[in-house]
């Protein structure tokens, strides 16, 4: 993470699940974030447990889009030339460049297939963007939460990746128009114990202890392993089997 002026507490980690811990699997989950000039961009991804290297697909996903927008912003590029059509520009970028990975290993696209959901939040406003499932939430100054929801196919276990041919026609953007208290970003493994019924709201008795907790550490290091220990607890492993991500941005 860099940090150019010291307005966000960043926090984040990705732990595999129990299916992939009793198969040797690596986690398919990844995150990315960069703070510039006050301008937060944090990104999670959530590989394919189907594709063969999802993995690298996550993480190049997000570690490169993450690189590329922090770049357009150094160069002049505002929230609104991000809306407007930055943002969709850089995605398409980054996925041919994934394809050009994949050739390189003589592999297909669909073998790196990743969801995306990330964030691009300044003092006063910013938006989500999010590809497939995961989950964005913004913890606005007023109280309230928007929430930027997952988005699966025709059936509960199909969603939508970077790959996939028609992706553009399923990328969202959710403005945020107000300043934030905080924003979480987190794969779907995450969603059963961090969310309440239905999505509606973060789960208060998961959530506050974690933030509460968070607040009080001396470095994002350290923070960073409680919260990799929290998610990789193995009681978690009776709510969810999958990949858990989740990344907290805090403003001091």
């Amino acid at each position: 993470m860099v940090v150019l002026k010291n307005h966000w507490r960043v926090f984040g980690a990705s732990v595999r699940g129990k299916s992939h811990l009793d198969k040797g699997v690596p986690c398919q989950d990844a995150h990315a974030q960069v703070v510039v000039d006050d301008i937060l961009v944090a990104i999670v991804c959530d590989g394919a447990g189907s594709a063969r290297h999802s993995e690298q697909g996550a993480r190049f996903v997000a570690t490169q889009t993450m690189l590329a927008l922090a770049e357009r912003l150094r160069l002049g590029a505002s929230l609104q030339d991000l809306q407007a059509g930055a943002l969709t520009a850089t995605l398409v970028q980054i996925r041919a460049a994934l394809d050009e990975l994949a050739s390189a290993a003589g592999a297909t696209l669909d073998d790196y297939a990743t969801t995306v959901v990330g964030v691009v939040m300044g003092p006063d406003d910013g938006f989500f963007f999010h590809l497939g499932d995961g989950l964005g939430v913004a913890q606005l100054a007023d109280g309230n939460q928007l929430i930027s929801l997952p988005a699966n196919g025709e059936y509960a276990n199909e969603t939508y990746f970077l790959s996939g041919e028609r992706w553009s026609e399923q990328l969202r953007l959710l403005p945020i128009s107000q300043p934030v208290r905080g924003l979480v970003l987190m794969s779907d493994g995450c969603m059963p114990f961090a969310m309440s019924k239905n999505n509606a709201s973060l789960y208060a008795p998961f959530m506050d202890a974690v933030q509460g907790y968070l607040r009080t550490v001396d470095s994002v290091s350290v923070g960073n392993e409680a919260l990799s220990a929290t998610l990789a607890d193995p009681r978690t492993h009776q709510i969810t089997g999958d990949d858990k991500t989740l990344l907290l941005a805090m403003r001091t």
